[in-house]
């Protein structure tokens, strides 16, 4: 994944925040979609792949809290940050137990929403090499019992996909060289 596929939501009502967050997140390689209010949010949560919301508590329409429940139930992966004035800290803290995955008290330091934008791009990529690898570890449990039969059947094709997926395995660091070595020799003598 990379920053342009890391696409961030900004929903406030203050076109400054809006304005001064486009600006940096954009100089970052971020892609930013911008929302005027609660209800222009949740459109385009329905319409877009969104990684990351950055709401206000408080907005026209529909709240922070609204958009982190319908953000984390469209996709739970989605990374929601919470603005909030110092008065708000109490919703704000509710809106961590409902999932939010931090907040962020106005006025704000523009380091501070590089830092919260750069870990959650950052928890994004482990999220789907994770799954990535989850997948990939289904797949080759699965094709465990094809390795007996290939060696059986001698089929140059399924033994190169499964040295294949052995090597992939190892360059995700899930194998190391010596298991690669020892499921090589299993698959040519079918053990």
């Amino acid at each position: 994944m990379t920053k342009k596929d890391f696409k961030v939501l900004i929903a406030d009502n203050d076109r400054l925040i809006q304005d001064v967050m486009r600006s940096l997140l954009s100089k970052e390689g971020y892609v930013v979609v911008l929302a005027s209010d609660g209800v222009d949010a949740l459109k385009i949560l329905k319409t877009e792949n969104i990684s990351l919301v950055i709401a206000a508590l408080k907005m026209s329409g529909v709240n922070g809290i609204e958009i982190l429940k319908y953000a984390l139930r469209i996709n739970p992966d989605t990374a929601v940050v919470i603005l909030t004035t110092f008065v708000n800290l109490e919703s704000t803290l509710e809106a961590v137990k409902e999932g939010a995955y931090d907040y962020l008290t106005k006025p704000f330091k523009a380091e501070e929403i590089a830092f919260l934008v750069e870990k959650a791009y950052k928890r994004s990529i482990l999220i789907n090499e994770n799954k990535e690898l989850l997948q990939y570890l289904r797949d080759t449990y699965q094709d465990m019992e094809v390795i007996k039969t290939t060696a059986q059947s001698n089929n140059p094709e399924i033994t190169l996909g499964m040295i294949e997926r052995m090597e992939r395995l190892k360059t995700l660091n899930v194998l190391t060289s010596q298991d690669v070595e020892i499921l090589k020799e299993r698959l040519v003598k079918g053990v």
